[in-house]
């Protein structure tokens, strides 16, 4: 059953935030009604419970390819550098997210933002979200890992999103970084989430090197859209 399957596909995502945000929290400073990370987690949740039923209903092809591992089977080919990069990659996302509560009610680095700031943080988390999954939706090819898809009938997609830039799911995901650690109150959060942006940008040039051998129209995509994720600035 579609959506089922969406669901179950969303939550242990969902579960694993709550626990690496709020468990931190209680440990060291014995909060747990923390408002700004039960209303992130509960907008968070519903657009991921929502975009991954979407997916799974409507875009069977996406959903599917999203729920490889970050280690691709043998026969697929993956980089070595892809296969390390994605598991070095997640676990900087878990100790980050651990990291963020543990600033904010104990180490304190950084003031915390301005409320109006705090809020176009939150604005740019939800943004986010909503363009990682529309990318996901378009392009049904993107996979979690970098792999052999030629079996697959893969080809260029060059619309929607990928008319704009070249990597819009990776653009998401950096908003949801930089949009939840101001929502959350954390600026210490976002100068860490910068080396996301570093570790983006170095992915980026392996798939893109991986595309070019594999697809012959990628170049041409690429001279194309010239923006990878920002238009016209990057």
């Amino acid at each position: 059953m579609p959506v089922l399957r969406g669901l179950l596909a969303a939550l242990p995502v969902i579960f694993a935030m709550t626990a690496l945000l709020l468990l931190p929290a209680g440990m060291v400073s014995g909060v747990w009604s923390w408002p700004r990370a039960w209303w992130f987690l509960a907008t968070f949740g519903v657009l991921s419970l929502a975009g991954s039923v979407t997916l799974a209903v409507a875009r069977p092809a996406s959903f599917k390819v999203r729920q490889q591992g970050v280690i691709a089977a043998k026969e697929k080919r993956q980089p070595l550098i892809d296969a390390l990069g994605s598991v070095f990659y997640a676990l900087c996302i878990v100790a980050w997210l651990a990291f963020i509560p543990v600033d904010v009610f104990r180490l304190r680095l950084l003031p915390a933002p301005a409320a109006a700031i705090s809020a176009a943080g939150g604005a740019a988390a939800i943004a986010g979200v909503i363009i990682a999954y529309v990318a996901i939706a378009q392009n049904r090819f993107a996979a979690p890992t970098i792999h052999d898809q030629t079996q697959d009938g893969q080809r260029v997609i060059d619309t929607g999103l990928y008319a704009v830039v070249r990597h819009p799911f990776y653009a998401g995901m950096l908003l949801i970084y930089a949009g939840v650690a101001l929502w959350l109150g954390s600026y210490a959060a976002l100068i860490c989430a910068s080396g996301f942006l570093i570790l983006t940008l170095a992915r980026i040039l392996v798939e893109e090197a991986y595309l070019g051998r594999t697809l012959p129209s990628y170049a041409g995509y690429a001279r194309r859209v010239r923006s990878r994720l920002i238009p016209y600035l990057l």
